[in-house]
């Protein structure tokens, strides 16, 4: 047993972490051309997909042909709501308690919403095949300012929750209010603010690593 403690400086010296030279084992079969990606990997009756995507923010999906996307050489499928439904994986649960739809069903909520999957023996037969896939929409008003979405004008987005008065947390305040979510003592906060002359509104996207929602707040 030894009684010798090591400095600071030296114990600090020791430590790797953050900006620390490491040993890289991986570049060579980088630079040398033979490194391997999600794409290089080719396995035994492997296909693959691609979406149609809607260019309309809001509108009714009247109908849809996927004979000339079938009747390409390589398509093996072209799949809408109305294949998914007998399965009952149309609609997919989210973490608020809400449901999505997996694939458009019936309307379309947002520009880029997928319509239909695609599957074919290569991409490129994928990406030729969604645009022989013909969409018909009818197109309805659109929301562009979310501060507007529970206006009493707004027009009805989700026709699936017509009728339903409560959501998973709370009761539903207008035709398109999904869920609230509070925290904290809204009252106390106001008043502080009135008190130090603070207030306003505040919009960030999410606080995570890949943002991919906003969120807002009032003051």
């Amino acid at each position: 047993m030894t009684t010798e403690t090591e400095s600071t400086q030296a114990r600090t010296q020791k430590l790797e972490g953050l900006g620390t030279r490491r040993k890289r084992v991986e570049d060579v079969r980088f630079t040398q051309g033979k490194g391997n990606y999600i794409d290089d990997f080719k396995l035994p009756g492997m296909l693959f997909g691609d979406f149609v995507r809607t260019p309309y923010s809001h509108a009714r999906v009247k109908s849809i042909s996927k004979d000339a996307a079938l009747a390409l050489p390589g398509v093996k499928a072209v799949l809408t709501a109305e294949d998914l439904k007998p399965l009952k994986l149309h609609w997919m649960p989210t973490l608020a308690g809400d449901v999505q739809a997996v694939l458009a069903d019936e309307k379309v909520l947002f520009q880029g919403q997928e319509v239909a999957f695609v599957v074919a023996e290569d991409r490129y037969v994928a990406a030729d095949a969604v645009d022989l896939v013909e969409v018909e929409y009818e197109d309805l008003p659109a929301l562009v300012d979310p501060n507007q979405s529970m206006a009493a004008a707004a027009p009805v987005l989700r026709d699936d929750l017509a009728g339903k008065t409560s959501g998973a947390h709370g009761p539903r305040r207008h035709h398109n209010h999904i869920f609230t979510w509070e925290v904290g003592d809204a009252t106390g906060t106001a008043s502080m603010c009135l008190k130090i002359g603070v207030g306003g509104y505040l919009s960030w996207s999410r606080s995570v690593v890949s943002p991919s929602s906003g969120a807002n707040a009032h003051m």
